[in-house]
């Protein structure tokens, strides 16, 4: 005689006699994580803010709205850092967590770049050219003088693709040692700038600049050897360079 086939238990069928004891575990845990979140240790009773010497703290701490009266693990990390981030000042803000409740928030703050200029307008943007604050008169940084554009507000970034290029102008001068108090566009779309000693340098085309800055600095030192003062130097034409005396 064949011997009758087992029939295989289902699943469910396998798990039904313990049907209890998953109801108590996830009693368990829904009591367990409901004491969690209300647990008054997870509540932060201090926040620390480190890395900020413009901003001041209690602004920071005003945007990041970290309550001390929730469970610090249940509140947004990200969300509070994205308002952080929306100081003028603010480059990067990061909160970071450790048990049971304690919060750092690390600043990295923006750094004054120059001095943006749109007619009678005036603010201090950074090399990002965000809008940090109006100017101040006691600040003493390049002038971009640009045209066509109103001030966008502080925290805004400048988009403004002439002032872009002023930026790029003036960081290629800097690398070049050339130490400049302002930079525009004249009507004819070219690049001039006046030294800080004075001197106006007459650039022209900035498609070239690179190859026309190496040839400010060793002008400028040759002529004031002679004990000539240079009212301007003319590099439109880099290979035929013409120097302006003063009178």
């Amino acid at each position: 005689m064949s011997r009758p086939k087992r029939i295989k238990k289902s699943a469910g069928a396998r798990l039904r006699p313990y049907w209890i004891l998953f109801v108590l575990v996830v009693i368990a845990a829904a009591i367990g994580g409901y004491y969690a979140a209300t647990w008054p240790g997870f509540y932060p009773k201090h926040v620390a803010v480190i890395g900020n010497r413009v901003v001041p703290t209690a602004q920071i701490l005003a945007r990041a709205r970290i309550s001390p009266e929730q469970n610090v693990w249940l509140q947004s990390a990200h969300k509070a850092a994205v308002r952080i981030e929306a100081i003028p000042y603010v480059k990067t803000a990061s909160i970071h967590r450790s048990l049971p409740a304690n919060v750092r928030i690390v600043i990295v703050e923006r750094k004054p770049f120059a001095v943006l200029q749109y007619g009678t307008q005036r603010a201090i943007v950074d090399q990002d050219l965000r809008v940090l604050q109006a100017d101040d008169a006691h600040v003493t940084l390049p002038v971009i003088e640009a045209t066509g554009q109103s001030m966008p507000p502080a925290g805004a970034f400048v988009r403004d693709a002439h002032v872009q290029r002023l930026r790029n102008d003036y960081l290629a001068l800097a690398q070049a040692h050339v130490a400049v108090r302002s930079l525009h566009y004249d009507k004819f779309g070219d690049l001039v700038a006046a030294t800080t000693g004075g001197i106006s340098l007459l650039l022209g085309d900035d498609a070239d600049l690179a190859k026309k800055t190496p040839l400010i600095d060793p002008i400028i030192s040759q002529v004031s050897a002679t004990g000539k003062k240079l009212a301007a130097v003319d590099l439109r034409a880099p290979k035929t360079p013409v120097v302006v005396y003063k009178r």
